[in-house]
């Protein structure tokens, strides 16, 4: 009897499937297929997983379907904290979802995450308007599609605590046998911050934070006061503008008294007036459209104030003597400028942050949990890979190519070895390039599977980019992708970043050789490149390195700005021939404007 696991993650935003079986995981958020970036109020719709169920597996279909979430409880309630203006951006967004006629938003019955599901299986059949109350009924027809077999067998459906999910995606892709996690996030069902110990068998909690004392709630409404979108999470968007601001002590103070440590957990007092209060420490207010370097103080303090307490946390949590290894994920996971102070600012030895730490991850997260805890299968020492998404084929690429019948290109079929040498060659003279090579990339940063790859040499290639390719501002930095055994010639202290995680200082004798990577303050989120992680990547940085002296490039992901990462042919090809990118390698293809 074969059995098959679906992990799904199925809260507000960020929707993802996972799945294992017969020694193979498949992993993927949904604004891939939707191109809509975080996919908000939407569940995962069976169009994209019986595809990659039909890659992966071909017809086979499972005697046994286990499908384990990673919400417990309802969604939780506005956060107090929120204003109105914010609130008002998530209805929109969550409505506006709603009309993709072919996707499931929430609806009024609909508020608990089981029975989102249950309205996404059931639709996958065209079946009537689900009722809620009949388990048989909505649970069955998953099982039926997956099986295809008659009659169906019930389906094992359990759900995972939200912050136990995390932790199960931070622990089972990294390489430890035993750790301690830290989780910090928007909210889990109560809680916000929470650390347990894996001892390689089990989870034990450590601490725990309420969600009405959060760190990440926190963080989104300063990008919703900086005058960004927090629901399309563009946080990022403060973390990379904090380079270009001020250290203002009234600022960092604003947020750091109205802030208390008690052991692992965080405790935040902010009285309700607090954004006018904090308006008159900081000036007014950016707007939307306005030049965002008007919030830039506002970002700098706050974003060092978050590191300080996120790596103070770190430092208490490595005291306990639990462990050397610290795993790290939830949505603050991804703010590299504080990840990159982890370990230079703490006991822990080693860091992994999972390439999809935020919500995306938990389907994948709660796959693991059922694989490794509940089943006891037992896991590799080594890091997961982070291909575990879709593949482009270059069949789809020829057929996207004739349908379109695009001038002004040459297309040309090359073996890996030419196709890295020429790639290369393009590279040192200056262009832009498309790179989509195998399975997608699991979590939000391209990781050389589907980048957009540059020489970072010339000091205008981040405008370049920015202006004719990501049509974004100007401020927003560009990464470096570096091969392992150069990486401590041009990082100190240099550490493994696999996934782009961590944002680390250059030397300053080496940032004039590169400076399109380098951040306003120095530093670089990097991705180190093995060739055991990716062999053809790191062919094709080794080439360029041979032509140039270089051995690293700009990698960043391949889209436009306020748009997911590539999906299909048609994405890619549309991208590129609506962009400044100057050729683009598809597989075996090499495509070129002329």
């Amino acid at each position: 009897m074969e059995s098959i696991i679906v992990g799904h993650s199925n809260g507000l935003h960020d929707p993802a499937i996972a799945l294992i079986a017969r020694g193979q995981i498949f992993a993927e958020s949904l604004e891939r297929h939707t191109q809509c970036k975080r996919s908000i109020g939407l569940f995962y719709s069976m169009r994209p997983l019986g595809r990659a169920m039909h890659r992966l597996f071909g017809d086979k279909r499972f005697d046994e379907v286990t499908i384990r979430q990673s919400w417990q409880y309802e969604v939780p309630s506005p956060h107090p904290l929120f204003t109105e203006r914010c609130a008002a951006q998530l209805e929109q967004r969550v409505w506006t979802r709603r009309e993709e006629a072919w996707l499931i938003a929430t609806d009024e019955w609909s508020r608990t995450f089981t029975n989102q599901l249950r309205w996404m299986l059931s639709h996958g059949r065209n079946l009537p308007w689900p009722d809620p109350e009949n388990d048989t009924l909505w649970i069955g027809p998953y099982a039926r599609w997956l099986t295809r077999a008659a009659p169906a067998p019930t389906p094992n459906v359990q759900s995972l605590s939200h912050h136990l999910a995390h932790a199960a995606n931070a622990v089972f892709t990294s390489p430890f046998s035993e750790c301690v996690v830290m989780i910090a996030d928007g909210s889990g069902e109560a809680d916000a911050l929470s650390f347990f110990h894996y001892d390689g068998s089990a989870f034990r909690q450590l601490s725990s934070t309420s969600l009405h004392h959060s760190l990440g709630i926190l963080y989104g409404l300063i990008t919703e006061l900086c005058g960004f979108d927090v629901w399309s999470g563009e946080e990022w968007k403060i973390m990379g503008l904090a380079a270009y601001g001020q250290r203002r002590p009234e600022l960092y103070d604003f947020f750091r008294t109205r802030t208390q440590l008690d052991g692992l957990s965080v405790h935040l007092s902010f009285e309700s007036e607090w954004p006018a209060h904090l308006e008159q420490v900081a000036g007014p207010f950016r707007k939307p459209g306005e030049d965002p370097e008007r919030a830039a103080d506002i970002a700098h303090n706050f974003q060092e104030f978050f590191a300080d307490i996120i790596v103070e946390l770190a430092r208490r949590a490595g005291e306990l003597g639990l462990s050397e290894n610290l795993a790290f994920a939830g949505g603050c996971a991804l703010n590299s400028s504080a990840n990159g102070r982890l370990l230079s600012g703490s006991p822990f030895r080693r860091l992994h942050v999972p390439s999809a730490p935020a919500d995306d991850g938990n389907a994948l997260g709660a796959a693991l949990y059922e694989h490794h805890v509940i089943r006891g299968v037992p896991r590799s020492p080594a890091t997961m890979s982070p291909y575990l998404g879709s593949e482009i084929e270059v069949g789809e690429v020829e057929h996207a190519l004739e349908r379109a019948g695009l001038s002004g290109i040459r297309v040309t079929r090359c073996s890996s070895a030419e196709l890295c040498r020429r790639s290369a060659s393009l590279l040192a003279a200056g262009k832009i390039l498309g790179w989509v090579q195998g399975r997608a990339e699991f979590g939000p940063r391209a990781l050389g599977n589907r980048s957009i790859l540059a020489d970072p040499r010339p000091a205008e290639m981040k405008d370049r980019i920015n202006k004719r390719v990501k049509f974004r501002e100007e401020y927003r930095p560009i990464a470096p992708a570096i091969l392992h055994e150069y990486g401590p010639e041009f990082f100190s202290p240099y550490e493994e970043s696999p996934y782009m995680e961590r944002a680390l200082p250059f030397r300053l004798e080496v940032r004039g050789r590169v400076p399109a990577v380098v951040h306003e303050d120095g530093t670089g989120r990097l991705q180190t490149v093995k060739r055991e992680w990716n062999p053809l990547f790191h062919e094709l940085l080794s080439e360029f390195h041979a032509q140039t002296g270089i051995p690293l490039l700009v990698n960043t992901s391949l889209n436009v700005m306020g748009k997911p990462i590539v999906h299909s042919a048609t994405d890619a090809l549309t991208v590129f021939y609506t962009t400044g990118i100057d050729a683009m390698a598809i597989g075996s293809l090499l495509i070129e404007k002329l």
